[in-house]
Formats: C-alpha cells, structure tokens, sequence
C-alpha cells in the first residue's frame, strides 16, 4: 500500500483487499490509524462515484438510496405493477456530510464535488413550485422513471399531489447554503410557511402541501405570536421529531443569513414543548397538541389510568427524544451565547429522563405518562392506535442515549449528565468511563460494539477531558466497524444483510475519528442523528403505508 502525505489532510490510493488484511495493531501511530479510517471511507465513497449515481433512465448526479452489498444493483420499491429506483436526497444527508468531510481530511476535491452536484441538481430539478423540494418522507424521485413517486401515487390527478415531510432529517444546510444561499433560504422559509397552520399558537402539521401559493420572503417573519396553554386541540399533529426540523431549519436560518427572526421562532416552537412539562417529573411531550376531537390515546387505553391525564401528547416516548435533544445541544454549540437557553432546555429534558424514566436495574428507559406513571409493559385493553389488543409500549435500551448523554455532559459540566453518561456506556458494553474526576475509569477495551453514535460518544468525552483512554476505546469500535460492517467497499448492517444504505453512519464517524486523531477535532462535518426513510403504500389499495427500513433493508441473505 502506499500513500502520500497533503496539506491539509493525506491523499490516499488505497486498496480494499490489503485494507482488509491489515488490522490495527497497539503499536499504530495515531497517524497510522487516521489512513486506516480515512482508506475505509474514501473506499466507500469511491464505490459510491462508480456504482451509486443515477445512471437509469435520464442519467443525473443524484445518488440512490441504497445497494445490494454483493451485487451493487440499486434498491427498489414495488408498488402494484411499478417499480422504482429509489433516490431520497433527504435520507442522504449523512452521505453529503460525508462526502464534505472527505475532502476536508484528504484534499481530494471530487468528493465534495459530488455533494455539490446533486444538491445542485435538485435545486434545479427537484423544487416544487412553492420552494419545497421532492424528498423527504412520503415522496421521493424515480432515478429510473425521472418522476416523483410517493404516498398516493394512483389517486386521480386532480389529487396526486406531492407531500413534504421531513421528521428528524435535519439536512446539510451548510452545504445547500454554499451551493445557493438564496434557495436555501426560500426553502427554509416555505419549510415553515407550508407546515405552520396558525402562527398564533404554532400549531403545525407534519405534512405540508408542495403547491399552494406560501406567503414568504420579506416579513413573513413578522407575525403574531401569542402561545398560551399546550395539549389544545389543533389542525396538524405537533411530533417533535417533526418540530426539531422545523426549529433546527430556523436556527441554521439565523447561523448561515442572520435572519435573527427565524432564530426567534425556532426558540418559540422549541418552547413549545418545554411548556408541556410536568411539573413534578419535568418530563416533556412528543407533541403540544391533539388532532383529535377524542384522543387517541385515552380513546384506546385512559381507562386504566383513571387519576392520570392520558393524551397521546402526554406520552413519554424515550426512543424519538435522543435526536431532538441532541439537536438543541448541537444548536447549542453553534450559536454559542445565542444557542446558550437551547442547550440549558435539552439539560433539564434529560436530567427529568434521567431521574424518572431510566431504570438502571434493567438498563432501559421506560415510556410513560408525564406524570411518571409507567407505560413500559402495560398490555393495550383493545385495538387502536398504538397498535393491537395486547400490544405493549415496551422500553429503549441505554445505550441509545449514551451519545446525548455524552454531548451534554461536554457542554454543560453537570455532574449528573456526567453520571447518565457512565450508566449507558455501561449499558453499551463499553465498560466504566470513571467519574468526572477521571477516578475509577476502567473501560473495556475489548468490547465487540460497532455503534458509531458510541464511538462519536467517546470522543466527546475525550475531547472534554484529553483522557487517552476514550480515544483508544473510540478507536476499538472503529476497528470493529471496519471488520464487521464493511464488506465489498461499502459500510453495511452487518455481513448477513442483503441492501445497504449509500447514506450511513459509520463512515461520518470514522471521519471524526481519524480527525481526533490528527489532532483537528471539528474539521468533519457535525453528527446529528438524523433519521433515513422512505414511507409508502405497497399497493395502491392499501389504507396504511409501509417504511423502507422495514420493507427493504432488515431482508438477510440466505
């Protein structure tokens, strides 16, 4: 193998097969592990060049969404007798952040360039005619038919209309920003005029409408806002994951344009769900409001809690709350004293989960009512909703909260966000990160975690206190990564899984790792944890949609 060193990072001809016989050793540089993670992720990337663009139909520099591991044919979605080649640049976010970062680390300028032409290519072909663009949840395009596809896609034209919904994306605004300031920032306020429905109260609704005519541009920043109680009965269906898009687009607004306005809403929406609070337990909704004239959620199970307020909006869901929280932190940072009371709300939303919705006996985050009333385990009394008689809300395991855990404990020094953080590492397999004194570390250097939100998770920790052994820890999973979930050039689920996302975390992560090492902490692109899918009818007789990561990617080799 052979490479050359360049300012500001290495250029690397590498290959995958002496790649992948020669493991790390304890007696690797620092240097020398950065190439390895740097060779891994340029070896994706380049397969991505080659393999991945939209070369079906009228070729485009858009990407598809996913890969069969051996075969490299791209992902398909069967919808009655169609077939389409997916192509999300929403549920792509992760790959465009990686494509940045790899040029950033290794000076190769084409990665970065790819980025830059497929955002390019759907600002140009992909706007619709408000300002929104063809991604997102329900809607995607067909790199083989050069059309978008999505939810209702056999209704009668005068109905066939696109829908835009982003829940927990959180795209590469930077990036879009570089590539067009000006449709960027129509987007962004489109974003918000299309899925607000009263300004007043900041009901919103998760779907917005691709065509009707949206009052944007200048003043639409300079309406009413009133507030006043949450949990009221309203047009859209609040979700934070939806909402957490929403605020993040109104601050990045504010980072990248100096809109100070939309800063000022984004901290408003965020507010929103501070307001629901318990004010016992502190812990806060997944929405402020109902659509619902009988909710839902009393509506199939507030029977069994007579002496609790039972509303879908008073549900303590633990695995949607990671990624919202852990954009307030990242806002946080970014905006530094203007981020400082986003930061501070995430901190007191995790400390409340922290007191009364973990439970380190079992190692869990248990769902339950505001009111701390436990939801983990409790049967439905009758179909509806949430799911079947019988089905149960169940717990989200520990570690899914180590990253967040770790991002706060580095931002804000409180002790008790220190403390969650050593519970889920626990939990994680990745032994004892010692108090905040650096007493007591014992960690497990030989853990077989391949999580990349660990990894990143480590090297928070290291980067808050210049403790070595969370750097080799991060670099132990990194290594596990590489011989577990990189197969044919490409990041994986694992070797028994047939499809691979294009659009992944674990390459993102090994950028941040290899930067550590180099000693340029930030020099990748931020981690958000957003979310990837696409979500669709499989038949167009079918009343429910199905989600590509059920549909497409959990199928195993045989």
């Amino acid at each position: 193998m052979t490479y050359r060193g360049c300012l500001p990072g290495l250029l690397l001809i590498w290959s995958s097969s002496i790649l992948a016989q020669a493991p790390a050793t304890q007696q690797d540089t620092d240097s020398q592990r950065a190439v390895r993670y740097l060779e891994a992720v340029q070896a994706h990337a380049d397969m991505l060049l080659k393999h991945a663009r939209d070369v079906y139909g009228q070729p485009t520099p858009l990407f598809v969404d996913g890969l069969n591991v051996q075969t490299l044919e791209p992902v398909r979605w069967n919808y009655d007798e169609h077939v389409w080649t997916l192509s999300n640049l929403a549920s792509q976010q992760n790959l465009l952040r990686t494509l940045d970062g790899l040029t950033a680390l290794t000076g190769r300028p084409q990665y970065r360039q790819a980025a830059v032409d497929a955002v390019r290519y759907a600002f140009d072909h992909l706007r619709t005619p408000n300002g929104l663009l063809l991604w997102g949840g329900h809607t995607c395009y067909d790199a083989a038919g050069d059309q978008w596809v999505g939810r209702h896609f056999l209704w009668p034209p005068k109905q066939r209309v696109p829908m835009h919904e982003l829940k927990a994306y959180y795209p590469y605004y930077e990036l879009m920003w570089q590539v067009d300031p000006q449709v960027t920032r129509q987007f962004i306020e489109s974003f918000w005029a299309a899925h607000v429905r009263d300004w007043s109260i900041l009901d919103f609704d998760r779907h917005g409408n691709t065509r009707k005519a949206l009052n944007t541009g200048e003043g639409m920043w300079d309406r009413p806002f009133e507030g006043g109680e949450v949990f009221f009965e309203g047009k859209g269906r609040t979700f934070v994951n939806a909402g957490s898009d929403l605020y993040y687009a109104g601050a990045m607004l504010y980072r990248l344009g100096g809109q100070r306005k939309a800063l000022e809403w984004a901290y408003r929406l965020a507010g929103r769900y501070v307001a629901t609070r318990d004010p016992k337990t502190g812990l806060r909704g997944y929405q402020f409001s109902t659509r619902d004239e009988v909710d839902r959620a009393f509506e199939q199970f507030g029977d069994l809690f007579p002496d609790s307020l039972v509303r879908e909006a008073t549900i303590f869901r633990p695995h949607e709350m990671p990624a919202p929280l852990l954009v307030l932190l990242r806002l946080s940072q970014m905006l530094g004293r203007e981020g400082a009371q986003l930061g501070q709300w995430a901190v007191e939303d995790l400390a409340a989960i922290g007191r009364w919705s973990y439970d380190p006996a079992h190692h869990v985050f248990r769902t339950m009512l505001l009111d701390g009333t436990d939801l983990s385990n409790v049967p439905m009394p009758r179909d509806g909703y949430f799911g079947s008689k019988g089905w149960t809300f169940g717990t989200t395991g520990g570690s899914k909260y180590f990253l967040v855990y770790a991002v706060a404990a580095r931002g804000s020094r409180d002790a008790f966000m220190w403390e969650m953080a050593r519970q889920t590492a626990r939990d994680s397999n990745l032994g004892d990160i010692g108090q905040i004194d650096g007493a007591a570390i014992d960690l497990n250097m030989q853990t077989s975690n391949h999580g990349p939100d660990l990894l990143l998770g480590l090297l928070e920790l290291h980067q808050m206190t210049g403790r070595r052994g969370y750097l080799d820890l991060a670099c132990r999973i990194g290594d596990n990564i590489l011989t577990d979930r990189f197969e044919n050039g490409l990041f994986t689920t694992g070797p028994e899984y047939i499809y691979t996302r294009t659009s992944r975390d674990e390459p993102l992560a090994l950028l941040h790792l290899a930067a550590a090492l180099q000693g340029r902490p930030g020099a990748a692109p931020v981690f958000l944890d957003g979310d990837e899918y696409f979500a669709c009818e499989i038949k167009s007789t079918d009343k429910a949609y199905s989600f590509d990561r059920r549909v497409i990617y959990p199928h195993r080799r045989p």
